[in-house]
Parts: structure tokens; sequence; C-alpha cells
């Protein structure tokens, strides 16, 4: 046990406290924290240190009591507020932590941690809109902290805004070199927006860095595999094998690249290598159990599932691999079972396991099921236009042409005008004039560049909205009018024409200067692409 009886001071346990929870001696932090608990039991800075003692642990039930002691001690005290708030959402009870958190914002609003920790608390609630809010006040606060930048990545992802979402997670890595979590998810988004071969070049690098770091080897090699460089990915899990025959990384990097490849025997041995190596592993049992499915032993498959699942409850990719398979093997019961308690443990990251609903569900016939889930699917993940065509396609199919207008005119804005779109006009619900001629409109702004498409979809919005509110006004305007005294019917028509004149005279006006500006804003993106 690490003791130091010369100093008594608050400032300098505090200093000794931290430095032991660095190098991770949690225990003799906690004897610290003992040994001067009389001396400073009125002080919140020692049930805050206490706090973090346990939550370095993983054990926020214990941190939540200190946390509560502190606040009571220095009421509204940000560190404590945000402390509770993390600890909560260590135990999935974010919405209840959150309460902590807005509290905290409340009373320092100019506190960068706490604005940081709110564009994080935002995306995890999927209101990713307000989280991208929170970040624009922290860079107005010039925060220079790489959690805000990587919390920002996370909003704009949701969003689908891909190129502020790199530029956040590149900052993460310029301020923190070392920030892995980080360039995890930048790999990841990487990958999701085709740039694999960025995400290759990423985990190069910082191999150059640290050539023998197993997690960057790892990481590596699921990034070839992605790329499809499988006899690149399966050299460099030998390499790590080679390196560290003792640990399970290198040959379950081995199995994955077995099973992208085919080789399911390949895949099962060394799974089964990984497991003699680490017996309390999931992911030996996982693999394996993938490979069981995959040569049709259904049952071997199940036990193995349910093994890794028993050895790490909340391994949502075992969940995910679970269900599939269960789904194979026609138990579609209990895969529904699996399915939900893999949405409960990953809201509101779970849009894969809402399309899998949707596309079960569609494969039944059952539609209405079906338009639920990709209703949650687009709900969880705005970025994801792909899930707009089915839900067309089903609105269509049950004969609700009015309502799959507004979710075709939001995938036009988003992916332009696509073969999709062409083959969704030749339906003949579509065939009346009023909605060839909106059709018509929706061809012709899905040809042009992404800004003009973004203007021109606000600019009707604003219009509709205009004439909405005018005609509101005019209509109320007729029975006051009359009362008035007005000239009977021909000062409603009178007033009736001035209104639709002004709304006319309005709108042409407007759409002059919309599609000018639009213009313009297509013509400045076309140059900052060249």
């Amino acid at each position: 046990m690490i003791l130091d009886n010369e100093w008594s001071d608050l400032p300098d346990l505090l200093d000794k406290v931290q430095e032991l929870l660095d190098l991770g001696l949690f225990d003799d932090a906690h004897a610290l924290l003992d040994k001067y608990k009389s001396a400073f039991q009125d002080y919140w800075e020692l049930h805050f240190l206490y706090s973090r003692v346990y939550t370095e642990q993983n054990l926020p039930r214990k941190a939540i009591p200190c946390l509560m002691t502190g606040l009571r001690l220095d009421r509204g005290n940000a560190d404590c507020l945000l402390g509770l708030f993390y600890a909560f959402a260590m135990m999935g009870k974010i919405w209840r932590g959150g309460r902590f958190l807005i509290e905290a914002h409340r009373l320092h609003p100019e506190n960068e941690l706490v604005v940081s920790a709110l564009i994080w608390y935002y995306t995890e609630i999927n209101e990713a809109e307000s989280a991208v809010e929170c970040f624009e006040i922290a860079k107005e606060l010039n925060s220079n902290n790489p959690e805000t930048y990587r919390n920002g990545g996370l909003a704009f992802d949701r969003l689908g805004r891909f190129e502020e979402a790199e530029a956040c997670y590149k900052a993460a890595l310029l301020i923190s070199p070392n920030f892995d979590e980080a360039r995890d998810l930048y790999a990841d988004h990487l990958i999701f927006t085709g740039k694999a071969i960025e995400a290759v070049k990423l985990y190069e690098e910082a191999l150059r860095e640290s050539p023998k770091n197993i997690r960057h080897m790892s990481k590596l090699i699921y990034c070839l595999s992605q790329r499809g460089e499988f006899d690149r990915a399966e050299s460099m899990a030998q390499h790590s094998i080679s390196l560290y025959p003792n640990s399970p990384v290198g040959y379950l990097d081995l199995a994955y690249v077995n099973l992208n490849t085919g080789h399911i025997d390949g895949a099962a041995e060394n799974a089964e290598k990984a497991i003699s190596i680490s017996p309390i592993d999931a992911e030996g049992y996982r693999v394996l159990a993938i490979a069981s499915s995959e040569r049709g032993d259904y049952e071997a498959a199940e036990k193995l599932f349910e093994k890794a699942i028993s050895i790490d409850p909340d391994n949502a990719d075992a969940l995910r691999d679970y269900y599939q398979h269960l789904r194979v093997a026609g138990k579609f019961e209990p895969m529904l079972d699996i399915v939900n308690k893999t949405i409960k443990l990953e809201y509101p990251y779970c849009t894969e396991d809402y399309w899998f609903l949707a596309d079960y569900y569609r494969e039944r016939k059952q539609n209405s099921k079906a338009f639920r889930y990709l209703r949650l699917a687009y709900n969880s993940m705005p970025a994801e236009k792909e899930l707009l065509p089915p839900m067309i396609e089903i609105l269509l199919e049950q004969g609700h042409t009015k309502y799959s207008l507004p979710i075709f005119a939001n995938y036009v804005q988003r992916s332009g005008w696509t073969d999709a779109m062409s083959n969704f006009t030749l339906n003949r619900q579509f065939k009346d004039r009023v909605t060839q001629e909106g059709i018509r409109f929706l061809r012709f702004t899905g040809q042009r560049p992404r800004a003009f498409r973004e203007y021109i979809f606000k600019y009707y919005m604003y219009r509709f909205g205009l004439m909405y509110y005018t005609l509101l006004a005019a209509a109320l305007a007729f029975p006051a009018g009359v009362l008035l005294g007005w000239i009977g019917v021909g000062g409603v028509a009178a007033a009736y024409g001035t209104s639709l004149g002004v709304i006319k005279v309005m709108q042409a006006v407007r759409f002059r200067r919309a599609v000018a500006k639009a213009i313009q804003a297509a013509q400045t993106a076309q140059q900052l692409r060249t």
C-alpha cells in the first residue's frame, strides 16, 4: 500500500489520490482517502474523489451516495452534478442522469465540460439537432477538449452531415493523437461513407508510431477485410499471433478473416485456439457459434451463442449474430425476444435491429409492422436515407399515395433523383395531373446539385407556410369585414381577390429570389469542390 504520512493539506491529498487513480491503484487511493476522511469529511472534494474511485472500477451504485453527499455540502457543484449524470448513465439510466446534467447547465451555462456532456446526452436520447446546437456553443467557448469534438462527430454522423462529422473526428485526433476511441469512431465513419482505404491509412499511421500495438493491428485487420484485402488481413493476423501467441486477439482476428473468405473450418479451428487461451472470453464462443451455424449444426450453434451471452450479456454484436442464426433456423419467437433485448440494450443505436424486424415482417406480408419498424429505424438514424424507398413502396402497396409523397420528396432532397425514384413514377397511383406536376418539379430539382436542392426545398417549405397563414388570415377577415359593414358579397370577393393577389405577387418575387440564391449556392459549392 502506498501511504504518505508527511502531508495533510487538502490540495496535496487531491493530487496524490488523482495520481493513484491514473496509475490504476484504486485500493491505495481508497485507503488514502480513508486516512484523511475525518479531517476533510466536510469538504465536497473528498466525497467526489471517493466517487471517482468507484466509477473507475465500474461501480456507479457506490459512487452515487458519495456524489449526493458532496452535493449537500456544496449545492449546485458542477463536478458532483456531472458525476451523478455519468454514474446514472453507466447504470443505463440516462434519462434520470440527464436531470442532473440539465441542472448543471442551468447553473453553469459556460462550463465547457457540462456543454460537452450535453452534446453526448442529446445524441444518446436521439435529439441530434439539440446536440449540434450544444456543439456550436462549445466552440464559442473556445473548447480544446477532444471529447467535445468526439461528441460533435457522433451528433453530425446521426444527422448525415458527414463532412462536419469527419472534421470533428480529425480535430479530436489533432488535439489528442492517442485518443483511441476517436480514432475508432473516425474509422467506422470512413467505412460507412465508403472510404475504407482512408480507414486503413489511419491505422497504418498509428502503427508507425506504435508498431506492436495489438489493438491497432486488430483494427487494421478489420479495415483491410472491409476493403476486401483478405490476403493482407490474414498476413497481419498471423503477424499479431507471432508477436502475441498467448493472446486470443490474433486468433480471433484470423477466425473472422476465415469467415469472410468462406473458410469455415479454419474459423472454427482458430476460435477454439482463442477459447483455449482465454476460456472466459465471449468472442471465441461467438465465432465458433457462427461457424457452427454456417455448417448447419444449429443445436451446437445455439448452445455456443448462449455460452457467449452468459459470459457477456451486453455484447450487442453477439446478440445480433444470435438472432440472425435463429431466423435461419426458423425459431422466430426466441428470435424476436433476442431482437427486442438488443434494441433495449443499444437504443438509440439500433437502426439495424429495426431494419431487421422490418425485413422480417415484410417477408411475412405484414406491411403495417414493417412500415412501423422502418419508421423507427429512420427516426433513430435520419442519415440512413436508403430506408425511405421501402417505406414509399409499402405506402403505395397499401394505397396511401398522399402519405408517400412527403417521403418521396424527402428522399429526393437528400439523395437527388435516382433510378429508384424513376421506377416509382411508373406507379399508376402517380398518374393524375397534380401529382405528375409535383413529380416533374422533384425530377428537375433532384437533378441539380445538393446545395441547390437544400435551398429550394427550404424555400418551398416557407412558401407553403406563407400561403397557409395568409389564407387563414383572409378567412378570418371575411366575417370581420361583414361585421364592419363591408358591402356584402362584393366586399368579400374584393377582400379574397386582394389576398390572392398579394400571395401571387409575394410568391413570384420570392420564387425569383430563391432560384437566384439556389443557383448561387450551387455555384459556390462547385467552386469549393474544385
